[in-house]
């Protein structure tokens, strides 16, 4: 029982930690990008200003929505983003680990996309149908890309969970063997939070908030509050698979002050090409993700399975 009960305070230290970097590089995203754009951009309290707004409103259902479907979607994506959080390293160990933890953390965080399909396709507006069915073209085309490159380091570290990916990494990060690999995940991770060029699914200025436009209130705020753990996971399962999760020194606070910097990074470099980026068309992203994603994966694929020209 105490066991359980001491995993249990591990992993709601993890989600409230989470959330507090969570919201820091989400509101770090923003400024970059705004200053990037010659703007001044918002406070730093403004992540969570906006999420205290929409759980403080009331939530209104369309009577056209499905209502069981339209009011599980934010649930299901803040589900996924909780499930990743749990098995993910953030600069020291996970506070769960499942066997096959790499693959536990690649299906949920498929989960969001499939709940933002949901969502649109259960609103019963056109503007969300239209966003929804954008949705499975970038998740069906992105997922590919992801898995495979995902898997080129599974493949490499002879083990399916994230410690021995980590591990593997003692020597030289993946991101110097595996460059292909690594570029193919990063195109992906660029989609999966949302981010020019691929933000068609909620293209403002076409599709009002496409999936999400009939959303408000506590269900809006749901996915708010997914949003800002998705800045948090993404990044640090980017550090894990190809940085060594930062643990460059073996001293505990080192390796959690590198593990921050190296998401920093990542977020500095997303919010660079969200502000340098115009939105393509969701035919341009398909083929885009397939032809230069995919090809790239598989190149590092290959390169692990057969040990061809690894260094």
């Amino acid at each position: 029982m105490s066991n359980y009960l001491l995993q249990a305070g591990l992993v709601a230290s993890q989600f409230a930690l989470a959330f507090i970097f969570g919201w820091i590089f989400y509101w770090l995203f923003r400024k970059l990008r705004a200053r990037f754009q010659c703007r001044i951009g918002p406070p730093i309290i403004q992540p969570l200003a906006d999420i205290v707004k929409l759980f403080s409103k009331k939530t209104i259902m369309p009577s056209a929505a499905s209502r069981p479907w339209f009011t599980i979607a934010p649930l299901l994506a803040l589900a996924g983003y909780l499930t990743a959080l749990a098995l993910t390293p953030l600069g020291v160990a996970a506070p769960l680990s499942v066997t096959g933890d790499v693959l536990v953390v690649l299906i949920a965080l498929a989960i969001p996309g499939v709940s933002i399909i949901i969502a649109g396709s259960s609103s019963g507006n056109p503007y969300g149908a239209i966003g929804s069915s954008r949705e499975l073209t970038l998740l069906v085309a992105s997922e590919i890309p992801f898995v495979v490159s995902a898997i080129a380091l599974v493949k490499a570290a002879g083990g399916l969970s994230m410690a021995s990916i980590i591990a593997a990494q003692s020597g030289t990060p993946f991101l110097f063997s595996y460059p292909f690999a690594a570029v193919a995940f990063f195109i992906a991770l660029v989609l999966k939070l949302g981010r020019k060029p691929f933000d068609i699914p909620d293209a403002e200025v076409e599709i009002v908030a496409g999936p999400l436009t009939d959303y408000s209130g506590s269900l809006l705020g749901l996915f708010e509050l997914g949003n800002v753990f998705r800045w948090i996971v993404l990044p640090a399962i980017a550090v894990d698979l190809f940085f060594a999760g930062g643990r460059f020194t073996g001293i505990p606070l080192v390796d959690v002050a590198c593990f921050l910097a190296l998401c920093v990074v990542i977020v500095f470099i997303v919010s660079y090409v969200d502000s340098q980026s115009t939105r393509l068309r969701v035919d341009q992203a398909f083929k885009f993700l397939l032809a230069w994603g995919l090809a790239l994966a598989l190149i590092d694929l290959i390169r692990a399975s057969t040990g061809w020209l690894v260094w």
